[in-house]
């Protein structure tokens, strides 16, 4: 026979149980959830810039990277006689340096560092030899050559508007070196006050990366 006391305690210690039993349910499955396995996979990848540099020469200066203005290669017009509109001929090559990497484009894009009292009365035209072995003369400028600056003269203060783009490859392209040749001369009708004076006249190109 069951007594008062354990029948009074016993809804009570079921009700425990259960209580216990659900607090260890609940315990078992956090336990699970903070127990799962974990992995990762990562990639990896290296990167090298490209190298992208020109360098030039004229009859007179040695390939070499001719930059600024100050050391710019010294083109031989042989101009120490001029007279109005008999023209003067001198060429510069350039191309990409032996660790460019990428193809590129040149363009004539200013005249700058000008002196001496002729400059005002200087004009000039440029073309783009077929190849470096072309002769810079006025044959050069004859039939359909690829204008630079022309068929009109500029100022040797100007360039055109529009500059014209040149494709240069990296060495072991298929045209690592071009040729520019330049025609200057006197105006014609210049004024004789100009007779005996002298100019520096500096051309910059723009080689740039493709």
């Amino acid at each position: 026979m069951v007594s008062r006391w354990a029948s009074a305690r016993s809804p009570r210690l079921l009700r425990t149980r259960a209580v216990l039993a659900g607090a260890l349910v609940l315990g078992m499955g956090t336990t699970v959830t903070l127990a799962a396995w974990t992995d990762g996979e990562y990639g990896t990848a290296s990167f090298t810039a490209s190298t992208f540099g020109t360098e030039s020469q004229t009859v007179s200066s040695s390939w070499a990277s001719h930059t600024p203005a100050g050391s710019a290669a010294t083109l031989a017009f042989n101009a120490t006689a001029m007279s109005p509109t008999v023209s003067y001929y001198a060429w510069i090559d350039i191309r990409t340096t032996s660790t460019t990497s990428v193809d590129g484009a040149v363009e004539l894009t200013g005249s700058s560092n000008n002196s001496g009292a002729l400059v005002p009365a200087l004009e000039y035209r440029a073309v783009r030899t077929p190849s470096t072995s072309t002769t810079c003369a006025a044959t050069a400028f004859a039939g359909s050559p690829t204008w630079i600056v022309g068929p009109s003269y500029l100022a040797v203060t100007s360039v055109p508007g529009s500059p014209v783009s040149s494709a240069i490859t990296a060495p072991s392209g298929t045209t690592p070196e071009l040729r520019f040749c330049f025609e200057v001369r006197i105006q014609s009708g210049a004024s004789n006050s100009y007779q005996g004076a002298s100019a520096i006249v500096t051309w910059q190109f723009t080689a740039t990366s493709t």
